[in-house]
């Protein structure tokens, strides 16, 4: 048995990894906000390169959108990482075909410019040999801002955590230096004309700070591979350090948050749809033919054709409206208001009484399904030929029920039953829709809504995780309900 365990859990470790790997490639899809934004200009210095290129507002705006890409995890290349490679050369070659009269168009600049200043730390050094070559004085100018942002800091939550109040006012104050260091610059007829009486001081200053801390440091092999997009998202979800920037809060802060509302309506449903189906799949085998089997069998495929929406919303129609005079159930939340102050008998009739709508739209499909499968099962091992050997030596119904078949037609449940871990985590959206409900599908809806792609990662992550090893306690569970795989694997 040792080593049949042992097989499922090494097959997991190539699932789990084919997981992140897909949920990262949907996490490099998430919307760019610096091409989302309008005035993706050039220079926020000066007049701007062309009008249609002119900037809006000043550096702060894109200090921002570049904050919001590097919290993402959106701002370093996928998986290998050769900007630590770069030379002046390329640098002046970027910076020439995003000037006027590189005979690009307007599109296409803006978009060598924008890649330009998510180059981040590692273009700071060849930037400082461009601002400090005399005859590349026409790029001065563009080169200083893609400066400024690509040694721009950003202070993410764990830092405004747990580094000190000086610390951070440093950091930030050097981010404010870097925003006046822009050198003001106007178009030319090819390339950019320098107007900053303040130019030379401002291209000094510059070449200070390249000079110092980790600029000056080569680590350009280190970060071909640890310095890369999915290192830093496997690392942020291992760590627990996804965060959201719609909700300003750690991710797994706010699943534990919502879950703890889904979690226990969905268990308390899962537990009510199995220990109504499996008495009722026996019940109805056992009584193939009958009117009560065909009555029980006709309503149940009624109420599963049933779609839970309508269903609810019924419900909710029928008894949660005044229509007919005092609503026998309240239409929203788990809770009254002021339960807080009730007693906890009290308190737990209240969340009953909250929570019963709700509960039957959750439990009604998934026991009538459950039944059907349980029902077909025992049939066929009711027909089997050792369920008639049973009968044959004299064994009455319940020993042949029980005894013998029940085990032998639970490998179907088992494998339904796979999936129930992942399913107490999913959030029941349209349960929690129609009757208001604050819990984890109405989170996870407006996470994919507002693009919060940290939040549906670390949402399908810890889902598929549950998967996996609900699969693996099936897995065990096979071995126990059937004796050839204990033999198989000793």
């Amino acid at each position: 048995m040792l080593r049949y365990i042992l097989s499922r859990l090494l097959l997991m470790i190539p699932t789990f990894l084919g997981i992140l790997i897909i949920n990262f490639a949907v996490l490099r899809l998430e919307s760019d906000p610096l091409d989302a934004e309008a005035g993706m200009g050039g220079a926020k210095g000066g007049e701007g390169v062309s009008a249609e290129r002119k900037a809006s507002a000043g550096t702060k705006r894109y200090e921002n959108l570049i904050d919001r890409r590097r919290r993402a995890g959106n701002d370093l290349p996928a998986l290998v990482n050769l900007r630590g490679f770069l030379t002046k050369e390329d640098l002046v070659e970027r910076l020439r075909r995003a000037a006027p009269g590189s005979g690009l168009k307007d599109s296409q600049r803006n978009q060598i410019e924008k890649e330009t200043w998510q180059l981040g730390a590692p273009a700071v050094r060849p930037l400082a040999e461009v601002l400090a070559d005399p005859a590349l004085a026409d790029l001065h100018g563009p080169a200083s801002e893609a400066f400024s942002l690509c040694a721009y800091t950003t202070l993410y939550q764990a830092d405004l955590e747990n580094l000190g109040a000086d610390r951070i006012n440093a950091i930030r104050a050097r981010n404010d230096r870097l925003q006046k260091q822009v050198i003001v610059y106007e178009p030319a007829a090819r390339g950019t004309r320098v107007t900053d009486p303040q130019a030379e001081a401002k291209r000094a200053a510059m070449a200070e700070l390249a000079a110092q801390g980790d600029y000056a440091r080569d680590r350009r092999w280190s970060a071909i591979l640890l310095d890369t997009g999915f290192s830093t998202f496997v690392g942020r979800l291992f760590t627990g350090n996804l965060y959201s920037e719609t909700k300003k809060r750690y991710v797994f802060e706010l699943i534990a948050e919502r879950w703890q509302v889904t979690f226990w309506l969905n268990i308390t449903a899962v537990a009510l749809a199995w220990l109504v189906a499996i008495p009722l799949g026996i019940r109805s085998a056992r009584r193939q033919g009958t009117l009560e089997d065909k009555t029980t069998t006709n309503v149940l495929f009624l109420l599963w054709s049933l779609p839970s929406f309508f269903v609810g919303t019924m419900l909710l129609h029928l008894f949660c409206t005044a229509h007919t005079g005092q609503p026998l159930f309240p239409n929203r939340g788990l809770s009254s208001e002021d339960s807080l102050w009730y007693s906890t008998p009290g308190y737990l009739l209240d969340v009953l009484w909250h929570a019963f709508l709700p509960l039957v739209t959750l439990t009604y499909a998934s026991f009538t399904s459950l039944s059907r499968y349980m029902r077909g099962n025992l049939l066929g091992e009711l027909h089997a030929d050792y369920a008639r050997t049973a009968r044959a030596k004299g064994c009455d119904g319940d020993r042949v029920v029980y005894g013998h078949c029940l085990r032998n037609s639970m490998i179907t449940m088992i494998t339904l039953a796979a999936g129930l871990l992942s399913e107490l985590f999913a959030g029941a959206l349209i349960v929690e829709m129609i009757f208001s409900i604050n819990g984890l599908g109405w989170l996870l809806l407006d996470a994919a809504i507002q693009r919060d792609a940290p939040l549906v990662m670390g949402a399908t992550v810890i889902q598929v995780s549950l998967l996996l090893v609900g699969i693996l306690i099936a897995d065990l569970l096979y071995g126990v309900a059937d004796p050839r795989l204990r033999s198989r694997y000793g």
